[in-house]
């Protein structure tokens, strides 16, 4: 659906893209990870045909972007992470001015509307203003804005941006609908609990390029244990320090300890030393709460792609 080959952008000869390569399938929502100026709303605004790429290739459900950028708008929607709002205006009236925008008419422009505003969980806030609306609501209003000529792939650039708590949680499970509807989802964010929790894949990028964890993956699947390690999180009761030095003495672990009762070790191997490590620390007399075992995390994963840079 997205293949991007060899993307370069470059600003006064600095380059902001290297050589970034990567392939999102149909159906997929996938998530883009780095740092601060590693390249992601550049990547984005090149898929949007809002910047042109200084060199490579990419395209959109085979549109090429650059030589077919009016066709790409036509099925791709994307959501800036700084958007503009008139606050002036009703929730109506804003779809109202962008479905002109969009040049829809006549009955086709009142189903999208009624369609975007559905989708976006507005219905209950149609007469609203936008300044009364909260930055949570602001949120979706944006993204109703852009489903208005009924994207196949959404392009998203820090949407959980300001937001609090449950306006995230709801933003969540707005674009898991929508990934359900058929949806093509392609999202940057820093806040990768959030991506954890919806992404299928997920790509790592730093310095305009492809950068990779430490079992050399640039593109990770989420959710699934690996051979060559297990992140583990314990909670016990008791010395959770003997509890710690015990956890230390099992063969290919790293412990670290977590907030009051909390141990979080990562050991080398698959699930099933997983479950060898809770067997020892009970023989050990360990009176286990809570154990939770399962392959990286994203964090853990971006701790490795990432933190090396900066010692």
């Amino acid at each position: 659906m997205i293949e991007i080959e060899q993307i370069r952008k470059t600003y006064d000869g600095t380059p902001a893209l290297d050589g970034f390569t990567l392939g999102v399938e149909r159906g997929e929502l996938f998530g883009l990870v780095g740092e601060n100026g590693a390249g992601k709303t550049t990547l984005i605004k090149i898929l949007a045909t809002l910047l042109r790429p200084t060199a490579g290739v990419a395209r959109i459900s085979g549109l090429d972007v650059r030589r077919e950028a009016r066709a790409v708008r036509g099925i791709a929607g994307y959501l800036p992470d700084v958007a503009g709002l008139y606050q002036d205006m009703r929730v109506t009236e804003f779809l109202e001015f962008f479905a002109d925008a969009f040049r829809l008419t006549g009955s086709q422009r009142n189903v999208a509307i009624q369609r975007a505003i559905e989708r976006a969980g507005l219905r209950e806030r149609r007469t609203a203003f936008v300044e009364q609306l909260s930055l949570g609501m602001k949120q979706r209003l944006l993204l109703a804005k852009t489903l208005l000529h009924d994207p196949k792939v959404l392009l998203l650039d820090e949407p959980a941006t300001g937001l609090d708590p449950l306006a995230r949680i709801e933003l969540r499970e707005l674009l898991k609908q929508l990934n359900r509807e058929g949806v093509t989802i392609f999202i940057s964010s820093h806040i990768l609990s959030d991506l954890e929790d919806i992404c299928t894949r997920v790509a790592f990028i730093g310095h305009g390029r492809n950068v990779a964890d430490a079992e050399g993956h640039t593109v990770v699947k989420l959710g699934e244990q690996t051979e060559q390690a297990t992140a583990c999180e314990i909670e016990v009761a008791g010395d959770a320090d003997a509890a710690a030095r015990a956890a230390a003495t099992f063969a290919g672990t790293h412990v670290e300890r977590g907030r009051s009762k909390i141990l979080r070790i990562q050991i080398s191997g698959g699930i099933e030393n997983g479950s060898a490590l809770l067997k020892y620390l009970l023989n050990a007399g360990v009176v286990v709460v809570r154990f939770d075992a399962r392959g990286p995390g994203l964090e853990e994963r971006y701790r490795q792609v990432f933190g090396a840079e900066r010692k």
